[in-house]
């Protein structure tokens, strides 16, 4: 294989890999944000409506305290 080939396909590898990588801190950032959004609705409801989705005020309160980045 040539050199300016090699060069080529090198290139070629290392972008396809930095799009990979691109995608999937996309992809982590977008669950976390996601996780937000929906500990941000537990919090907007009241105690019957946490009730209906069968969540305790107690249960509500842990999770809307939860960190939104660094929890897993």
């Amino acid at each position: 294989m040539s050199t300016d080939l090699r060069q080529e396909l090198d290139w070629k590898s290392d972008a396809a890999s930095l799009r990979s990588a691109l995608a999937h801190v996309g992809a982590f950032l977008s669950w976390h944000l996601a996780k937000r959004r929906s500990r941000q609705a537990i919090a907007e409801l009241t105690r019957d409506q946490l009730e209906d989705i069968g969540i305790t005020p107690q249960e509500a309160s842990a999770e809307i305290g939860k960190s939104w980045f660094w929890s897993l």
